[in-house]
């Protein structure tokens, strides 16, 4: 199962290498984005699998960047989780549980004074189910979340396999992983869309479904679709729409392979960032049993 699952994974690393190098965006309608039904490898077991766009959801760990808490981040997320009709504490509770322990001394006594004690965390998320540590946070708001959110890494090593480091690559230079991650308009839901970019959800909503037959290209796509829905983006960084947290092309994505004897069910996930569109297979960040 282990062999099959390794498998399933290099070829999901394949097709996201192959869909990179014959376009320069990321859509739903990629064949990356399109789940492989149980199939027959041997006798009768079977493989199946899907990849998850990780820039088509809100990046948790972008609340706190460098042990400090970005506001504007929590503020973001604050209008995701209106949308969802969870608590607005969730925001700020999860990014002080993020900072680094000199911004913990208000919460500190929530967790050791806990049967049993623990600190908070002070670094990023690993996995969305560490929000179920975080005080106040129940398990049923981050099963509801799940679909919204992820928790892509920070201060990561970003080489290649064969070792050279990405930041030295000029052809695509990823993105400062102490930074905020762009959201894909192309792959992302209405809501997480409109509480990044500010765009109403109304019209977030009409977007996720003209690009089904139109999809974004760049950002001058997105200002015309939203001129010919009568939105007006203003200049400056005190705008209420910032289509710089929106992008057209993804670099982190999930993969999830699937192995089946009819006895059993084995699963395997992996996190790859992917560095350019080479055609260059992404980078394993971190794998492990599903």
């Amino acid at each position: 199962a282990q062999y099959i699952l390794k498998a399933a994974t290099s070829f999901g690393r394949a097709g996201l290498a192959t869909s990179a190098s014959t376009s320069k965006i990321d859509t739903l309608q990629d064949i990356w984005a399109q789940p492989i039904p149980k199939s027959n490898i041997l006798n009768d077991i079977q493989m199946s699998g899907y990849i998850v766009d990780e820039q088509g959801r809100f990046n948790i760990n972008d609340l706190v960047s460098q042990g400090m808490i970005n506001n504007t981040v929590v503020k973001q997320f604050e209008v995701l989780l209106g949308y969802l009709n969870l608590p607005s504490t969730i925001a700020l509770a999860t990014a002080q549980y993020m900072a680094s322990p000199v911004y913990q001394k208000d919460i500190i006594n929530q967790y050791t004074m806990n049967v049993p004690a623990y600190r908070p965390a002070g670094r990023p998320l690993v996995d969305i189910s560490e929000l179920t540590l975080v005080k106040g946070i129940k398990s049923e708001w981050v099963y509801k979340l799940s679909n919204y959110i992820t928790a892509i890494p920070q201060n990561i090593d970003y080489s290649n396999e064969s070792g050279t480091s990405a930041a030295n690559n000029t052809t695509n230079t990823p993105p400062t992983n102490t930074g905020t991650i762009q959201i894909n308009v192309n792959t992302a839901s209405a809501e997480v869309i409109s509480a990044k970019s500010g765009i109403p959800l109304t019209i977030s909503q009409r977007l996720i479904t003209s690009r089904v037959s139109n999809a974004f290209n760049n950002s001058n796509d997105v200002l015309t679709f939203l001129a010919s829905n009568g939105v007006q983006i203003s200049r400056g960084s005190d705008s209420p729409i910032q289509l710089t947290t929106l992008t057209t092309s993804s670099q982190y994505f999930t993969i999830h392979a699937i192995v089946d004897d009819g006895n059993y069910e084995f699963k395997m996930v992996s996190m790859v960032f992917r560095l350019n569109r080479s055609g260059q297979w992404p980078q394993i960040l971190w794998q492990h049993p599903e």
